[in-house]
């Protein structure tokens, strides 16, 4: 088995423009994998052919650096243009939203996770219930108008 991974990694290894050739991948006994460039040596059969990737062509591989490259141009523009419209009372009102947000969040799983525990109780009260539902819905609505 080792001797397969070994052939495997070295075949690997090999420059793909070394050898214009399909490499063959063979298997032989107790589903043994040998990979060759040339026919399956004895005892083996071909599984499938394994074709080298084509190179792509100068035009193609200069129109993908100039796409990069445009692409880059047009991220940093963005990125010096939201870095000049920031304000520091947009920053401040964005933190207290932020804030606000986080704390309606923690006191929605919260309800949720008392809503739970109550009805795991062997005894439970449906007003409890009731009541923890109610809250849930009220902090949801409250959520939903603070952060959107």
């Amino acid at each position: 088995m080792k001797i397969a991974h070994l052939v495997a990694v070295s075949v690997l290894m090999l420059p793909v423009c070394a050898s214009a050739q399909a490499i063959q991948r063979c298997e032989g006994a107790n589903q043994r994998i040998v990979y060759s460039d040339t026919a399956c040596p004895a005892g083996t059969k071909p599984v499938k052919a394994l074709k080298p990737a084509t190179q792509p062509s100068a035009e193609a591989s200069a129109a993908a650096q100039a796409r990069l490259q445009r692409q880059r141009d047009e991220a940093k523009a963005q990125q010096k243009q939201q870095s000049q419209v920031v304000t520091p009372a947009e920053t401040d009102s964005a933190v207290q939203k932020a804030a606000d947000c986080g704390y309606l969040r923690a006191a929605i799983d919260s309800s949720r996770q008392l809503r739970n525990v109550l009805t795991t109780r062997p005894y439970y009260s449906t007003e409890d219930v009731d009541a923890a539902d109610a809250r849930t819905r009220e902090l949801l609505t409250e959520y939903r108008r603070v952060c959107g």
